[in-house]
């Protein structure tokens, strides 16, 4: 297979990690994913072992290896992966449990004590943190950092796998509530205050840098040249820019278990929102408006196995859902399955229904957990153009996305077209640009070579086809969010 210069790029999840190799054109010529598990000893509790990770990595790169693919032709490695994971390390690199999963909400104490004490907007420090787990982890593990000599993250550990160097990237930190954003300093005395040293965090660096070389027993391992370049990489917050081109008037909504809602603001362009609805996020090479909803694709998985359980597959429950006129026959559902982020900021909502009748069906909880999700986005979408930052269109991205019938739902309720980039790789894309900023190339041109032409849907039911039930579901997710906090 001629390919020419080869980039490698890794994907480290929750529940599975993903490698694809581009060439430099832009075009995927192969992937490979592994999936593996994590662990809740407790309810609210969720750990990982990051040795399943390596062993995910070092599955994928031998099926690749396996191709008629010349793994020594990659010029460039780069990682991306879950955030606010931390990974504690002890001197000689080994690893100290527990890893705790940003999914996890033990901490919530810790987070509000935090908050009291730091004052910082929501979106720079909330439960899914690192910090708060830190502050948890010294509390009940009092002897553990005795052992610790390091902290990194999911993609930094893999990448001090492959060279030895302990190093992270400026949108790790932002993530681990531990950078000073108006600095880009390390916040050293926010370790300090939960007991800890900030000695135990790496150097910074920019997703496009060098991250160290290869270590030749690696390279040997996996069939790679001792010559590859490896790059910091960044967070899976890439997916705040690629799920869809970035561009101006259109929101991308990443579409996964949660998900994420940016769209990119001018040049110079401020924004002011005095209750911390949405943020700008300033660690990547757009400045872009937006927020995080806690659990989108998640409540849809969590309707089919609740309602679901051995009657029917995930597809035909939804397609009941969909065989549901419009309204779900008055049942509303509010998705705060595990609190909300955007525009709440509070851990404490929890999701409902509301409306209930002795009518109602499995098919209506489907089709009102499907509205539901919508009217979260149509929420957002609200409060962009309260900021002077009204959307045009809908990008929608992500697993979430290839769901049948669920984009047409977004597109009614919000009354947008909406245009789908499902099926086509997400994160690993921006991976793809760095490497070849890396290389000397210009990252916007680099990334925008990775999309396909998008199916477009506009909205088919009448303007007020959906008016009444999303002024209700306002009303009843305001209502929750000031009334209804679970202690």
């Amino acid at each position: 297979m001629a390919v020419g210069q080869l980039i490698l790029t890794v994907d480290v999840g929750t529940s599975a990690l993903k490698a694809v190799v581009y060439d430099r054109a832009g075009r995927v010529m192969a992937s490979s994913t592994q999936r593996y598990g994590y662990q809740t000893p407790e309810a609210g509790w969720a750990e990982a072992d990051p040795e399943s990770w390596w062993q995910a990595l070092e599955g994928a790169l031998d099926e690749l290896r396996a191709l008629p693919l010349a793994l020594q032709q990659v010029q460039v490695v780069a990682l991306t992966g879950q955030m606010h994971t931390a990974v504690l390390l002890d001197a000689h690199g080994a690893i100290v449990p527990p890893a705790i999963l940003w999914l996890d909400r033990r901490a919530t104490a810790e987070t509000a004590e935090l908050q009291a004490r730091l004052d910082l907007p929501p979106y720079q420090l909330n439960s899914t943190y690192t910090l708060p787990k830190l502050y948890w982890l010294t509390r009940h593990e009092p002897g553990l950092f005795d052992r610790v000599a390091h902290i990194l993250w999911p993609k930094d550990y893999l990448r001090y796998r492959l060279t030895g160097e302990y190093l992270t990237d400026y949108t790790e930190a932002g993530g681990a509530a531990l950078l000073d954003w108006d600095t880009l300093n390390w916040a050293g005395a926010r370790l300090e205050m939960v007991g800890l040293d900030p000695a135990l965090l790496p150097p910074l660096r920019w997703p496009h840098e060098e991250a160290g070389s290869l270590l030749p027993q690696v390279a040997t391992r996996f069939g790679l040249s001792e010559d590859v370049r490896i790059i910091m990489g960044a967070g899976d917050v890439l997916a705040l820019i690629t799920g869809a081109p970035p561009m101006r008037g259109q929101v991308t909504y990443s579409l996964g278990s949660s998900s994420m809602v940016f769209t990119p603001l001018p040049p110079g362009h401020t924004v002011a929102d005095s209750e911390n609805r949405l943020y700008v996020y300033p660690l990547l090479p757009y400045a872009l408006l937006g927020g995080v909803s806690s659990t989108t694709g998640a409540a849809l998985q969590w309707a089919w196995q609740a309602l679901y359980e051995g009657q029917a597959g995930f597809e035909e429950a939804v397609a009941q859902g969909l065989q549901t006129p419009a309204g779900a026959e008055g049942l509303l559902f509010l998705p705060f399955l595990s609190g909300e982020r955007s525009p709440f900021w509070n851990d404490g909502l929890a999701g409902s229904f509301y409306g209930l009748t002795l009518a109602h069906r499995r098919p209506q909880f489907m089709r009102a957990v499907l509205e539901g999700v919508a009217f979260s986005l149509r929420y957002l979408l609200d409060i962009f153009a309260d900021l002077g930052a009204a959307p045009e269109t809908i990008a929608l991205a992500g697993g979430g996305a290839g769901v049948a019938g669920w984009p047409q739902i977004f597109a009614d309720v919000c009354r947008l077209p909406v245009r789908i980039y499902a099926g086509q790789e997400t994160v690993t894309r921006g991976l793809y640009a760095y490497a070849c900023q890396a290389l000397g190339d210009d990252f916007t041109a680099a990334l925008a070579a990775t999309f396909k032409a998008p199916i477009t849907l506009t909205p088919k039911l009448p303007d007020a086809g959906y008016a009444s039930q999303y002024r209700r579901y306002r009303l009843l997710a305001e209502f929750a969010n000031a009334h209804l906090t679970r202690k």
